[in-house]
């Protein structure tokens, strides 16, 4: 009578483990490619698709840019200037991490004096191949000005442009294979080899002058 009794209460706890196991589903794993690669079937542990930027070909750059200068003051003058813009790069990216560009960029200050279009050879740099994509920027050229000059009587006037050096800190986010949104902050050099100064409508100082500018942007790479 004991066996029996130790027997029907064996099968009880059996049974109650088999329905507990039934409730809650292993898992299955599916092989796929090599035996590296597996990919988990229950929905609770599936991921969303990978997605990154292709890592060689063509790229371009368009970028919305917001620029202010950090040294006011140049000899016996003082300025406080605000440039907007858009820079556009076109260029091969030759690895998943680094890419080489042509572009420039045109810059409008509201008084027209300050107005230039920067032409620069672009390097880039990509720190990672996810989403989210930590890089920089390096840019080197030359600052063509407009040459034009603010209707005042102590005026402004850029005759002769310069070497601009810039520097981006940014991250690209991805929405697909070819196309993402790039956020950076930086700095960017400009040298003006002849400055024109005015006062009261008339030639005063004719100097070269060095600006030092803090920037942001945000714009689309392609």
């Amino acid at each position: 009578m004991k066996k029996i009794a130790l027997l029907l209460v064996s099968l009880a706890f059996m049974g109650l483990a088999r329905a507990e196991g039934d409730n809650n589903p292993v898992p299955t794993v599916e092989l796929s490619g090599t035996l590296n690669e597996c990919t988990l079937l229950s929905p609770q542990l599936a991921m969303p698709p990978h997605v990154e930027m292709r890592g060689r070909g063509f790229y371009a750059v368009v970028d919305y840019i917001f620029m202010t200068n950090l040294n006011k003051e140049h000899d016996v003058y003082t300025d406080s200037y605000v440039l907007n813009g858009i820079t556009a790069v076109a260029g091969w990216q030759w690895r998943t991490e680094s890419a080489v560009g042509l572009g420039f960029s045109y810059l409008y200050d509201g008084t027209g004096s300050f107005t230039q279009i920067p032409v620069f050879m672009e390097f880039r740099t990509y720190y990672s191949h996810n989403r989210f994509v930590p890089f920089t920027a390096i840019q080197l050229g030359y600052s063509v000005p407009f040459g034009s000059q603010n209707d005042v009587p102590n005026y402004t006037k850029i005759i002769d442009g310069g070497l601009t050096v810039g520097l981006d800190l940014g991250m690209r986010l991805a929405f697909t294979h070819k196309v993402g949104m790039n956020f950076f902050v930086g700095y960017q050099m400009i040298q003006n080899k002849n400055v024109e100064r005015g006062v009261n409508s008339q030639v005063a100082t004719r100097l070269p002058e060095l600006y030092h500018n803090v920037k942001a942007g945000i714009g689309f790479n392609f």
